[in-house]
């Protein structure tokens, strides 16, 4: 595995790790939309964070990894 691989692991492991124990903290439900008068439109789970967490390495890894 190169250097550059390694490195979006680790940072990946590393923010799910942060995100891990700040869940502990958060309430229950998070607001994720919010509409033109800034009211909550839509509301989470806390561990949805956790599901979230690695989109932007998949997202990274689908457009610099593109078969030739």
């Amino acid at each position: 595995m190169s250097k550059k691989n390694w490195t979006a692991v680790v940072l990946l492991a590393g923010t799910f790790v942060i995100l891990f124990v700040t869940t502990f903290f958060l309430p229950d439900k998070i607001p994720f939309h919010f509409d033109a008068n800034g009211e909550a439109g839509w509301y989470a789970s806390k561990y949805f964070i956790l599901l979230l967490t690695p989109v932007p390495y998949l997202l990274y890894h689908q457009f610099t990894h593109k078969k030739k």
